[in-house]
């Protein structure tokens, strides 16, 4: 039983390799096994939010942040349920819970980065109008879980700056998956 954790600042495309392996798991099941954790099963694999096409902000991002406080007991919950749980997105990547995953269970971190300029025309290109002051508070989590003591040698980091690293990234994970 392996839990995933998918982090990066936002436009880094981890909704974009999230919806990949959904894609190569087909179809899935909509679940929410306990109040307010909208989830997907696919066979004995629990996608943590729910990702419909055509939607740019799904996953965790749409689930309440009354969820931030329970994601522990979810996990611990859920685990024996699952082959695998797989989690994208910031609501649940903060470092105090993504060294609780690494110390308590079978688990692989991945962060996804980005140069700026990338970054940048990945957010006009979705149009999207985030408060750059919150995106530089994103960019300051996952650069201080990047250089935290406890973190660094347990976290898989890969650049994710084409179509082709996205692939790659999505290749390695299906691959732990299967």
């Amino acid at each position: 039983m392996t839990v995933l954790l998918v982090g990066g600042a936002p436009c880094s495309g981890k909704s974009t390799v999230m919806r990949g392996i959904i894609k190569e798991m087909g179809s899935a099941v909509n679940v929410e096994p306990i109040p307010l954790f909208s989830c997907q099963k696919h066979g004995d694999i629990l996608v943590m939010g729910r990702y419909p096409e055509g939607e740019t902000y799904g996953g965790t991002d749409r689930l309440s942040y009354g969820t931030i406080s329970k994601f522990r007991n979810f996990i611990n919950q859920e685990i024996p349920n699952y082959r695998h749980i797989i989690v994208e997105g910031d609501r649940f990547f903060r470092a105090p819970d993504v060294e609780w995953v690494l110390d308590n269970h079978d688990a692989k971190v991945y962060i996804l980065t980005v140069d700026l300029e990338e970054e940048n025309r990945r957010h006009e290109e979705r149009g999207d109008n985030q408060n750059k002051t919150w995106l530089q508070g994103r960019r300051s989590v996952i650069s201080n879980i990047l250089t935290n003591f406890f973190l660094m040698s347990r976290i898989e980091v890969r650049s994710n700056q084409t179509l082709e690293d996205s692939e790659n990234i999505k290749q390695e994970i299906l691959s732990i998956i299967s």
